[in-house]
C-alpha cells in the first residue's frame, strides 16, 4: 500500500526549525551542509532539537588581597575533548534485524517501502489483512563529522529537542501519551496516538544516541473504545522495544 500517510511527521509537512548556523572551514563544505539540510526535509520529517547548556555562577573572592599566583609559562590552551561520534550509519532497513521485524510483522515476507541517502533514510516494514495491520517504521538519520565537524553532536542535539517541541505543539486530543523516557540512548521520548483518517493508533519512540536521531513506530489498527488503554500500552512497548533493538546496529 505504499508509504501510507503517517503520523506525524509523516502525516503533516511542516517547516523545520530553523538551524544554527554552522562555520566551516572551507566554502566546499557549506553545500554539503545544505545537501544534509535537504535529505532531512525531504524525508518529511519535523528535525529535532538540541543544545541544552549548563551556564555556572559567577564565582568572586572573598579575598582583599588574594596570594599571588606564580607566573606560569605561556602554554597552548588545551583542546576539549569531542564526544564520539559515527563517520557513517546503515541504512534504515538494515537497522533491526530480521527476527525482530517478524515479531512485530507476523509474516515472512512483509511489504518493504524505503526511501532515502546516506544521512536520512526511512524504511516502513508492514502487513495488511483484511481489517488487521502491522507495521514497523524506522527512521534513521545523522549529523556526519565529514560535514558537520565539529558541530555533529550539537547538531544532533538541537534536531532532536526540535522534533520534541514540535510533537508538544502538535499535540491533539487523540495524542494519549508524550513523554521523555530514561535509559535508552543518549536521550529520548514516546507518544502514542490514534489517526481516525487512515484508522491507525501509532507508538512512536524518538531516541537521540551521539550524531544519530533514530525514530521507530509501531502501527496497528484503530482499537475500539474500551481498548484504547491496551493499545497504548501495546504500542508503546512495542516502539520501546524496536529502538532498543535497532541500537546496535549503530556501530
Amino acid at each position: 500500500m505504499g508509504l501510507p500517510r503517517l503520523p506525524e511527521p509523516f502525516h503533516r509537512v511542516y517547516s523545520p526549525p530553523e538551524a544554527p548556523k554552522v562555520k566551516t572551514r572551507r566554502s566546499g563544505v557549506a553545500g554539503a551542509v545544505v545537501a544534509v539540510f535537504t535529505a532531512i526535509a525531504l524525508a518529511a520529517i519535523g528535525i529535532f532539537t538540541f543544545g541544552r547548556g549548563d551556564v555556572r555562577p559567577k564565582v568572586q573572592s572573598t579575598l582583599t588581597h588574594p596570594p599571588t599566583q606564580p607566573k606560569a609559562s605561556p602554554s597552548a590552551p588545551a583542546q576539549q575533548a569531542q564526544p564520539p561520534v559515527f563517520a557513517t550509519i546503515p541504512t534504515a532497513c538494515d537497522v533491526l534485524p530480521a527476527a525482530t521485524v517478524r515479531r512485530f510483522v507476523p509474516t515472512a515476507s512483509p511489504k518493504v517501502d524505503r526511501m532515502g541517502a546516506e544521512t536520512a533514510s526511512v524504511c516502513k516494514f508492514s502487513l495488511s489483512k483484511g481489517h488487521r495491520f502491522r507495521a514497523v517504521q524506522v527512521d534513521a538519520r545523522a549529523f556526519l563529522p565529514k560535514y558537520m565537524h565539529g558541530e555533529a553532536t550539537g547538531m544532533t542535539i538541537w534536531s532532536y529537542e526540535a522534533q520534541w517541541k514540535q510533537a508538544v505543539k502538535d499535540l491533539t486530543p487523540d495524542t494519549r501519551s508524550l513523554r521523555r523516557v530514561t535509559g535508552l540512548g543518549d536521550a529520548a521520548f514516546e507518544r502514542y496516538w490514534i489517526d481516525r483518517d487512515v484508522h491507525v493508533a501509532v507508538g512512536e519512540a524518538t531516541v537521540r544516541y551521539r550524531n544519530v536521531v533514530l525514530r521507530m513506530q509501531y502501527t496497528e489498527e484503530q482499537p475500539s473504545a474500551g481498548d484504547r488503554a491496551a493499545s497504548e500500552k501495546r504500542c508503546l512497548s512495542a516502539a520501546i522495544d524496536a529502538a532498543r533493538a535497532g541500537l546496535p546496529a549503530f556501530h
